[in-house]
């Protein structure tokens, strides 16, 4: 069952966590913990009561809910193993934040019926299977990308060649002629934190490698 950690904080905040969990969430695919993993930033400029970090895990010892409950009932929260349970409330305590875990297909479902009701397509009209895999599948790729980074940075040289890297993997996950495939790059660039549109302007330099990098040196010092 797919569960939606929601720790609410700042963008700062966000970018610290979000490289330990992505470190942790290694880890736990390695145990098989976790399968598919949804880690995303929501943050506003300037700040807003609902930014949060969403770490959306695909839990494969959790039963799927039949029902579209989107709160995470007792007995389902028993099921998740302790040692995701007892991480997330290590990390909330030393950080003084109160997450909330939600049924995070139920929650797609519920923005579905939303967005019909105001005449809008939620996701170009994508099935709830469809938005969790390419959304799983972006985010994988990003992680791919920073845990390359983090390792050696200057595996990419140009923007472009970080483009072509990007187009490709999703190209080998998705096909190319994916329908949804501009989604699932908005789920590969915000975990980057870099608008989607940025990758394909090699011409004014390399601001997309600069701006990552950059970033990913912040989130190791602070």
């Amino acid at each position: 069952m797919f569960i939606h950690f929601d720790l609410p904080c700042d963008s700062n905040m966000q970018a610290k966590l979000h490289r330990t969990f992505r470190r942790k969430i290694e880890e736990w695919k390695e145990q098989g913990l976790v399968d598919r993993v949804v880690l995303t930033y929501h943050y506003q400029i300037p700040p807003t009561p609902s930014d949060s970090l969403y770490v959306c895990l695909d839990i494969p010892v959790v039963e799927e809910l039949v029902e579209s409950q989107i709160e995470v009932s007792q007995e389902t929260s028993r099921q998740i193993p302790s040692e995701i349970t007892r991480y997330f409330n290590n990390i909330c305590q030393e950080n003084h934040i109160k997450y909330t875990t939600r049924n995070y297909k139920a929650e797609i479902e519920r923005n579905k019926r939303n967005s019909m009701e105001m005449g809008t397509a939620y996701y170009n009209d994508a099935p709830v299977e469809q938005i969790v895999q390419f959304a799983s599948i972006g985010t994988k790729i990003a992680m791919e990308i920073l845990d390359h980074l983090e390792k050696d940075q200057d595996i990419w040289s140009q923007d472009s060649e970080l483009s072509d890297f990007i187009f490709a993997r999703l190209g080998h996950e998705l096909g190319s002629d994916y329908k949804w495939i501009d989604w699932a790059l908005h789920f590969v660039c915000n975990p980057l934190r870099i608008q989607e549109g940025a990758i394909m302007l090699e011409h004014l330099g390399n601001p997309v490698l600069t701006t990552i990098k950059k970033d990913l040196t912040w989130c190791v010092k602070g």
